[in-house]
């Protein structure tokens, strides 16, 4: 006879799982009839577009951040430095900020995420990259002209 903490335990699991299931069904319901709503309103503007042709798009969502939440933080932090930060340095404040403590493959994707932050705001103009130390790039807050 299996041991009564096994059985519980595997019991425990599967209702962990059953309810994933069940939060999961429901957002995939919810998506459905979203989609429904959108394929309605492209046929009121064009009754004969073929909806096949539009192909499905994978969407990686940031488990770290809500949208635009990295690149806030990431400015507040170079604005309030007194010097260029190092890439990693940025990241580590982020993490400290959020109250975050990863390691190994989490704290890869944080650090992308940061990455990602800082290349956007380079690109728009809000930051410079400012030289290197070793193999990280060092940040500051764009001059105005």
């Amino acid at each position: 006879m299996a041991e009564s903490h096994v059985i519980s335990a595997l019991i425990k699991k599967r209702s962990e799982l059953s309810g994933e299931i069940e939060h999961y069904e429901k957002i995939i319901k919810e998506c459905r009839e979203n989609l429904t709503s959108i394929d309605n309103t492209i046929h009121i503007f064009d009754d004969s577009y073929d909806l096949r042709t539009i192909k499905s798009r994978r969407v990686v969502r940031n488990s770290y951040f809500v949208s635009g939440e990295a690149t806030k933080i990431v400015l507040d932090v170079l604005r309030t430095s007194d010097k260029p930060l190092r890439t990693d340095e940025i990241s580590d404040i982020v993490a400290s900020k959020k109250s975050l403590f990863l390691d190994g493959k989490d704290k890869i994707n944080f650090q992308k995420s940061i990455l990602y932050a800082l290349n956007t705001s380079e690109k728009r103009g809000l930051i410079t990259s400012v030289g290197k130390d070793g193999l990280s790039l060092m940040w500051s807050i764009a001059e105005v002209a």
